[in-house]
């Protein structure tokens, strides 16, 4: 048993024990690139974990809808598409 904190406490030094949400980028920074971006009404911001996205959809200033995904471990946009 004496062992097992050793083998843990080496493991996260070297850092196999990281959680990967931990380095997700938060939300706010999400809304603030978004308006960045010209959106001025957010419909919608979903983390997808499984893909590792966060999807946002929105309308800028004349109505028309954007589209953006933005890598939630980086912060790059992925995706943006206005219709």
């Amino acid at each position: 048993m004496r062992l097992m904190p050793v083998v843990l406490a080496l493991g996260v030094s070297l850092g196999f024990a990281a959680p990967a949400s931990a380095a997700y980028v938060d939300i706010e920074t999400v809304r603030a690139m978004a308006f960045d971006r010209g959106i001025v009404k957010l419909d919608e911001i979903e983390l997808k974990r499984r893909k590792g996205i966060w999807e946002v959809e929105g309308e800028d200033a004349y109505g028309e809808e954007i589209e953006m995904e933005i890598d939630a471990r980086t912060g790059r946009i992925i995706k943006m598409k206005r219709d």
